[in-house]
């Protein structure tokens, strides 16, 4: 059965292969950037190692796919951390589990999400599990963050690097599976940057892409609408990050790099026209001050001032 999986076809072909070969490896340890969809590969794993279909990866429909789907298969569970850590109360009883053989598949399977979130306890006590898997046991450990790991459990772990897509990847599955039109598809990859999760969420919150519209501040030089801009960066904070967009484009531009490269790629031509409005120097500060701003709104600071005078220092001047 094809994957519905978009991006991650060799690794989903090495898991069926473990599994066709039946050389399934005790720990497997999914590396990659968040939101890239190493948990949707997991899950994918853990239904293939028990789907009873007896196809070449899950067949979604009989009992077993339809327990995991649901978050009641007795041999598989995830593992996510209580508040900012995974505790070693949580690893103890994982090991109490794991032990017996599987009451219905053929593996009993844990998803351990976010590991380099474990307290060094939790850590030392993993390892000792590690080092010995039970036979009919398969654990799959999920980072973004794989240097903060420690190195013996990476060591005693199978990795598998995770990527993220293309833009034009992802803004062709897009379009193929939703239906978008080709501009908006490619908008919401470009936001993304190739990671399929974010870009899912924009479709689920269903966000508004009518900022897609070139954000007056670059092309304003007009003081006096400082601060009618300001109070509507004030009503959406949010719109911060894609003001950033907006000017690493142009810095991209700058710098001579293609138009293929940009996230707001249909605004290419005016964009470049643009450009003749800042120095690179002035794009890198913008940016910059971009960031100090963000920061500062997420301490309890004056939004309405710190958002005026973040305006006053992005606007051009002629």
């Amino acid at each position: 059965m094809r994957s519905p999986i978009i991006g991650h076809e060799q690794i989903i072909e090495q898991l069926l292969h473990a599994i066709e070969s039946n050389r399934v490896a005790g720990a497997y340890l999914f590396a990659g950037p968040a939101n890239v969809g190493k948990e949707t590969v997991a899950l994918y794993f853990a239904k293939s190692i028990n789907c009873t279909a007896l196809e070449q990866g899950p067949c979604n429909s009989c009992l077993s796919c339809r327990k995991i789907d649901n978050g009641n298969h007795p041999d598989m569970q995830i593992i996510n951390p209580l508040g900012a850590w995974m505790k070693i109360d949580q690893i103890r009883e994982l090991q109490k589990r794991i032990v017996y053989r599987p009451l219905e598949g053929n593996r009993k399977v844990y998803i351990l999400n976010e590991v380099d979130c474990m307290n060094l306890e939790a850590a030392n006590c993993l390892l000792k599990t590690l080092e010995e898997p039970p036979a009919a046991s398969v654990l799959v450990l999920i980072t973004s963050n794989l240097d903060a790991l420690l190195p013996t459990i990476r060591s005693r772990c199978q990795i598998i690097d995770f990527h993220l897509l293309t833009i034009p990847e992802l803004s062709e599955y897009l379009v193929r599976q939703f239906n978008l039109e080709e501009h908006k598809a490619f908008h919401i990859a470009s936001l993304s940057r190739g990671a399929v999760g974010n870009a899912l969420t924009r479709l689920r919150e269903k966000e508004d892409i009518s900022y897609e519209e070139i954000p007056e501040i670059i092309e304003s030089s007009d003081r006096l609408a400082a601060f009618r801009i300001a109070e509507k960066f004030n009503r959406d904070p949010d719109a911060l990050e894609q003001l950033v967009s907006w000017y690493r484009d142009l810095l991209l531009l700058h710098q001579g790099a293609p138009v293929d490269s940009l996230t707001h790629i249909f605004h290419a031509q005016r964009l470049q026209q643009l450009t003749s409005r800042y120095s690179r120097l002035k794009l890198q500060t913008a940016i910059k001050t971009v960031f100090e701003t963000r920061e500062l709104l997420k301490r309890n600071v004056n939004s309405t001032l710190a958002l005026e005078v973040m305006v006053l220092k992005l606007l051009p001047r002629t």
